[in-house]
């Protein structure tokens, strides 16, 4: 029963991708803090903007103060023009850990569409946030449907490009869409003994790290 309620943390909607704009909306707001994550490709900033999602922000800046992160955590379905998901750690000590904590119930939908860089909980129905997690790779207005699915935060097109449009996408999207993604059941119950043999080439977040927004700026200052 656990492996088949895992196996059902997915995005909701995969149906066509669209380009309209939010009208009005301050897509790339400054942000509240931001995250640095470290992965195999390179390092990334998550700005975050707490008004967007307060409880999705919160719970992730949990997962991070927690160290969720620093033994790794699979990009383990990797769609290009769609979205790369992620957050099974590698340490199925962590999973089992996070998977008894209650889900988090939805926040409130403020924004009209999702934009590229955008980055939500994953989730398998109202109020199941726990800790999966998804980047949307373009824009795309049906996303934002289902009642988990609210940003919290946004990576800047940089840091998309040079890092996050890179990760590995061969295995691509879950079975049921026709991929061959790492089976989320698995890795959650075996960790990174079953990814990095079945999945060798799969891309990782090997840390992420708070940091205060002002601290962000002036070191980029001093470059």
């Amino acid at each position: 029963a656990e492996m088949t309620r895992t196996n059902l943390y997915f995005v909701g909607i995969f149906a066509v991708l669209s380009l309209v704009e939010g009208i009005g909306e301050d897509h790339n707001p400054q942000p509240d803090y931001t995250i640095r994550c470290q992965s195999t490709k390179g390092p990334f900033v998550i700005n975050m903007v707490r008004a967007w999602s307060p409880r999705g922000a919160d719970r992730f800046k949990d997962l991070v103060e927690e160290g969720y992160f620093d033994d790794g955590v699979g990009m383990f379905r990797v769609v290009k023009g769609f979205l790369v998901q992620f957050g099974i750690s590698n340490n199925v000590s962590r999973n089992a850990a996070w998977e008894v904590k209650s889900p988090i119930p939805d926040d409130t939908r403020v924004l009209s569409t999702f934009k590229r860089g955008y980055v939500s909980f994953a989730g398998s129905g109202p109020n199941s946030r726990t800790t999966q997690t998804f980047i949307c790779y373009q824009d795309n207005n049906h996303l934002g449907n289902a009642p988990w699915e609210t940003p919290f935060g946004w990576i800047s097109g940089y840091d998309m490009e040079k890092v996050v449009d890179n990760f590995y996408s061969e295995y691509g999207d879950i079975p049921h869409f026709g991929g061959k993604c790492p089976d989320q059941g698995r890795y959650s119950h075996e960790g990174g003994e079953y990814v990095k043999k079945e999945f060798p080439n799969l891309d990782y977040i090997t840390s992420c790290r708070v940091t205060p927004y002002n601290t962000l700026i002036q070191e980029k200052e001093e470059l």
